[in-house]
């Protein structure tokens, strides 16, 4: 994909920076690649990572306003229960999830691990289903937080 066709929260030089660094580059390799000074290289990648923190938490925030259907996960849930209450709660909102039971587990694993230990949830948190059928996980906190903002009728 190229970057130059769509808008981003990156500039040209912190996407050619991430390329060069996903090759395999050193920081001092790209700093001789672009004429630059290796400290100038760490500074524009370190706001390029921090962009893309910030992009993803906009997703974030974003997904969880239009997601029909939250499900919160309290402490002390087993987390092989999880799938199961997906699966029931997309069921009562008519939302094909399009995940298996592993592979939600997997979901589970990479994106709330640390809610979960030794199979318990030890804090709680959120999962958010979309239309399509996507899931998110997010703090339990931050979606508290968005509950509170009040709604206004159209």
């Amino acid at each position: 994909m190229k970057s130059g066709t769509m808008e981003s929260f990156l500039t040209e030089i912190q996407i050619n920076v991430l390329n060069l660094r996903k090759r395999g580059h050193t920081q001092d390799e790209i700093a001789n690649i672009m004429g630059t000074s290796r400290a100038n290289i760490s500074m524009i990648e370190k706001r390029a990572r921090e962009n893309i923190e910030k992009a993803r938490n906009t997703l974030s925030i974003y997904n969880d306003i239009i997601a029909p259907s939250k499900i919160k996960i309290d402490r002390g849930t087993d987390v092989f229960s999880i799938p199961k209450i997906i699966f029931s709660k997309s069921d009562q909102e008519e939302i094909h999830v399009n995940y298996s039971s592993l592979q939600i587990m997997e979901f589970v694993n990479q994106n709330a691990q640390r809610y979960i230990k030794n199979r318990m949830v030890v804090e709680p948190f959120v999962v958010t289903i979309l239309q399509n059928g996507d899931i998110f996980v997010h703090d339990y906190e931050e979606s508290e937080e968005a509950e509170k903002i009040p709604k206004k009728e159209i």
